[in-house]
């Protein structure tokens, strides 16, 4: 079998021998070490490695794509033809590759590959999982178990090459846990999970990933339901990106000319409140969507998409860019098996100067969200939010009483021009949403 290197420079000489001058090629590994806990033991181990090759060949301005996940030469030429017949059955769009811009940095100035997380085995991932689980057992007397209780370790590794002259190669790592807990106390019961996700072993992580997790069941192990009304929100930092981030692909103009975004036709307008500038930043350390070039092999740049409440910019890749005679912004997405799609990097939604508490306070009462359950009511292409969550009805910043067995309902882009406040903070495990808690007037409540 071939390196990534080696078949990714024989698809740049199958392309050259046959004479063709657009081609570019996305090879993917991807690998993970999972370990799953259960009753003191590790019930489960799984390691598993994915690899995969596309192809994309641009003739007159059609593209054609084939994938193969076997690296040897055989399955590279056919898959290479594949994708040469391919072009000539689609319709030309005008798509090309473009012109390589030049960029100096390296991506491993990004902070997103350590190479001491590769070398963790499956007994330290099983170590910290057994010490989660001792932790969240002696945090509560009312645990009654632990349905979902498991640490692992994940590698990425892209490789992107063109016959404009791009080798792009990108590699991430992360170590990850998470504990689920069940509580009962007489007929209630209640369940709480905590995640953790970073880029350095932590192994002091273990104790507090378990005992948040039990503490996130008992706060709410006595909670009600409040009566229907309209009450500020406050999306603690866990939840804002959470809830929020499932609408941001309105700013894809391939979206916006499908049809499916309600910001076609609103650049310059003033969408959000004044205060909120946000940012589409590809260079930012640690942000799990980081990049100097996107999957077209052109070179990132920071993107205000707000600036001051107004909507400045759409999202653009190349073929997307072609239909508004607008240059391509950096943001084309592709995994070796598909075509390429609109990807946005790392939104970042700054911080403001309040705590948690703080904006707790600042209504007379609010309901604090710190759990968001199922999105089937929620609509990215209208904005419609309807979502049951669960938290704390809050007064003069205060905790009243638990509260479940409610849904929130409201519209994203209302949400924008109703932000009262913001956090200082944003949650800590690793994420393309860097969204802060919020304090968001305009919600209905359901109870």
């Amino acid at each position: 079998m071939l390196s990534m290197e080696q078949a990714a420079e024989l698809v740049l000489t199958l392309a050259s021998r046959e004479g063709f001058r657009e081609v570019d090629a996305m090879l993917e590994r991807d690998e993970s070490l999972d370990v799953e806990i259960r009753n003191g033991k590790a019930e489960k181990i799984e390691q598993s490695t994915s690899l995969g090759l596309g192809i994309r060949v641009i003739r007159e301005g059609r593209s054609g794509l084939a994938s193969t996940e076997r690296l040897d030469e055989e399955a590279i030429e056919r898959a290479f033809r594949t994708a040469c017949e391919h072009a000539l059955l689609q319709d030309a769009t005008g798509v090309y590759l473009p012109e390589v811009s030049p960029y100096t940095q390296d991506s491993q100035s990004l902070g997103l590959y350590q190479p001491e997380l590769d070398r963790l085995t499956a007994g330290d991932l099983t170590e910290f999982g057994l010490e989660v689980e001792a932790s969240a057992r002696g945090a509560d007397s009312r645990v009654t178990t632990l349905p979902y209780l498991g640490a692992s370790r994940g590698r990425s590794e892209t490789l992107l090459v063109n016959t404009r002259g791009v080798r792009y190669q990108h590699r991430s790592n992360s170590v990850s846990a998470y504990c689920g807990a069940l509580l009962q106390e007489g007929e209630r019961r209640k369940s709480g999970m905590h995640f953790w996700s970073q880029r350095a072993w932590e192994p002091q992580a273990a104790r507090e990933t378990g005992e948040q997790a039990v503490q996130k069941a008992a706060e709410l192990l006595q909670a009600q339901p409040i009566s229907s009304r309209k009450l500020p929100v406050v999306l603690d930092e866990y939840t804002a990106p959470r809830l929020l981030g499932m609408y941001f692909g309105a700013f894809s103009a391939e979206s916006a000319q499908k049809g499916m975004s309600r910001l076609k036709g609103r650049l310059n307008e003033q969408i959000a409140v004044p205060e909120l500038t946000l940012l589409d930043d590809p260079h930012r350390v640690n942000g799990t969507r980081s990049r100097f070039l996107d999957a077209e092999g052109v070179v990132t740049q920071p993107l205000p998409l707000v600036e001051d409440g107004v909507f400045r910019s759409f999202l653009y890749h190349v073929e997307s860019g072609l239909q508004e005679d607008h240059a391509s912004t950096g943001h084309a997405g592709r995994g070796y098996s598909g075509g390429i799609s609109t990807r946005m990097h790392n939104l970042v939604w700054p911080t403001g100067s309040s705590s948690l508490q703080d904006l707790c306070a600042t209504p007379e009462e609010c309901l604090l969200v710190t759990q968001l359950e199922g999105a089937a009511g929620c609509n990215p292409v209208s904005g419609d939010i309807s979502i049951g969550v669960q938290g704390f009805l809050m007064r003069n910043g205060e905790r009243v009483q638990p509260v479940d067995s409610v849904t929130i309902a409201g519209n994203f882009f209302e949400v924008l021009k109703n932000i009262r406040g913001t956090g200082a903070v944003y949650q800590p495990n690793l994420s393309h949403l860097f969204i802060p808690a919020l304090l968001v007037d305009g919600f209905a409540i359901s109870g």
